[in-house]
């Protein structure tokens, strides 16, 4: 079942892209303190972390009450972010403790001027982390200067929970929020489906499901539900992402090295990178959603099927779908939006968007596929202005999320490539400058083919199983649910579930980081 018929392949981990260009601080970063995080798809927490804290939850739930319940969760995630290294568990409480302490002031004493120094103080932290020796490097890259690096490691997940951070401080600013309790806000911060690498979940989303001691959902429909998205979501990861990552990284690799990539590698490196990232950020995706799920908690889906949209707008509507309301709701809007005319709404657009790139990683290579796609967002909106019936005539809408699905390739490649120098060669390869090159063999074609029929073949998760999934989740995607095959619970749909667990199981004997795991 492994895509390409290559078994399970021993995968090597992409280059850190927080270390590249002039930004080595946190090159090898998990390599380097000798262990790895608690991967979602690794057997300690599949198979030790998981079961117990299940077990805990609902044990403590029942005989102890609702918030003996959320404590235990509180420290069940927090023990879940230390497993990797510990002394930044520190880090991840004094951020919670600092905000907490924020938001009380905030709510009792109004915004100003809490509201900015709260800000400050968590675009420091992230500031610190991730991008100083970016500024460092190139500050003496344009100076001359020999500033020295600091050459810290990043801690996991800090653009996400600084993120979260603010977004809780704006929203209690806004009186969209409550502080609440210290404990529930660590819950918030650090509820381990979420906490490594989204959804980014806003304060009011979670807190009322963290306050109803009352709530009556059934344990077996918890389990059975999550557990079903979960194992599609492992199955994705597994069978499909890592599988392609060789294929992937082949041409990559090359161009990283200076050598000339051919037009064959180039482009099946190019598409099963696209392949392979939209197979590891939905399979993320579908776990967290399981696993919040189990515990009897609705989170806000973070993947609708992005290679079906029809224009950039479309696509950023289904691709990492709390970032992008993150992006808009509290960049986008405050920076004025559309209000102040198409120019100033293209404009915004693009700031918006290279900040987005940024937030990826400590890299000008992030920073131009952000750019890339504020260009994007701005053309369709300018295409839309002049087009509103659409500018494909109906015979030719087929076209639109072909087109789409070319141009977001196209910027996966300075994406994923180690410099632009890497970037230009693949894009040589790709345009036949260097010729057709060597046979690539036939495994990637095949894994390029089993890519393109299960995204265009099949629905995604949340569209299968969406009559079983709470309005919490699919808020702003009721529209974009793909017709097709709906999951059921029954006898032989909990086998099939089963057994695709226990394919992807035997198959993840080599444990590979999720992409986003490294933002």
């Amino acid at each position: 079942m492994a895509v390409g018929g290559g078994g399970c392949r021993a995968v090597k981990p992409a280059p850190d892209k927080a270390t590249f260009p002039l930004s080595p601080n946190a090159a090898h970063r998990i390599e380097r303190l000798g262990r790895r995080p608690l991967l979602f798809n690794s057997i300690e927490f599949l198979f030790l972390f998981l079961p117990v804290t299940l077990v805990l939850y609902y044990t403590a739930r029942r005989f102890a009450g609702h918030q003996a319940a959320l404590a235990l969760l509180t420290l069940a995630s927090l023990v879940f972010y230390g497993w990797w290294n510990a002394s930044y568990l520190a880090l991840l409480l004094s951020s919670i403790i600092v905000n907490h302490g924020f938001g009380v002031v905030i709510r009792h004493r109004g915004s100003q001027p809490w509201l900015a120094i709260g800000m400050v103080f968590n675009l420091a932290l992230i500031g610190v982390y991730k991008y100083a020796d970016f500024f460092v490097a190139n500050t003496n890259s344009v100076t001359g200067l020999d500033l020295p690096l600091a050459h810290l490691a990043l801690p996991l997940a800090i653009s996400f929970f600084t993120f979260q951070q603010i977004s809780y401080l704006v929203d209690v600013a806004r009186n969209h929020a409550s502080p609440g309790s210290v404990v529930k806000h660590a819950l918030f911060v650090s509820f381990f489906p979420q906490l490594i690498a989204g959804p980014i979940i806003r304060h009011r989303e979670i807190a009322d499901q963290f306050d109803d001691a009352s709530r009556k959902d059934k344990l077996s429909d918890n389990l059975g539900i999550g557990f079903t998205i979960f194992a599609l979501g492992l199955a994705k990861k597994v069978l499909l992402a890592d599988n392609l990552e060789p294929f992937a990284s082949s041409g990559f690799d090359i161009a990283a090295h200076g050598g000339e990539v051919g037009a064959l590698a180039a482009w099946t490196s190019a598409l099963c990178y696209a392949f392979q990232i939209f197979f590891d950020f939905s399979g993320y995706s579908d776990m967290a959603l399981g696993l919040a799920r189990m515990f009897g908690f609705h989170i806000p889906a973070n993947f609708n099927a992005p290679y079906r949209a029809t224009s950039i707008v479309d696509f950023w509507r289904r691709w990492h779908i709390t970032l992008s309301r993150f992006l808009r709701d509290y960049l986008y809007i405050p920076l004025g939006g559309n209000r102040k005319g198409e120019t100033r709404r293209w404009v915004n657009l693009f700031i918006v968007m290279l900040l987005g790139g940024l937030w990826h990683g400590a890299a000008w290579t992030f920073v131009v596929w952000g750019g890339l796609h504020g260009l994007g967002l701005a053309w369709c909106h300018w295409i839309d202005s002049k087009f509103p019936n659409g500018f494909f005539p109906k015979p030719l809408k087929f076209l639109a999320p072909l087109l789409t699905f070319a141009f977001v390739t196209f910027a996966w490649i300075f994406f994923r490539a180690d410099s632009f120098d890497a970037a230009s060669t693949m894009l040589a390869g790709m345009a036949g400058l260097n010729g057709l090159g060597e046979n690539v063999g036939d495994e990637p074609f095949i894994a390029i083919i089993v890519s393109l029929a299960i995204i265009w073949g099949l629905p995604d998760t949340i569209s299968a199983v969406s009559r079983y999934l709470d309005p919490r989740t699919l808020a702003g995607q009721e529209n974009n649910l793909q017709k097709g095959w709906r999951w059921s619970a029954s006898t032989t749909s909990a086998i099939l579930i089963a057994s695709l667990f226990f394919i992807a199981i035997i198959n993840s004997w080599t444990v590979a980081e999720f992409i986003y795991y490294r933002f």
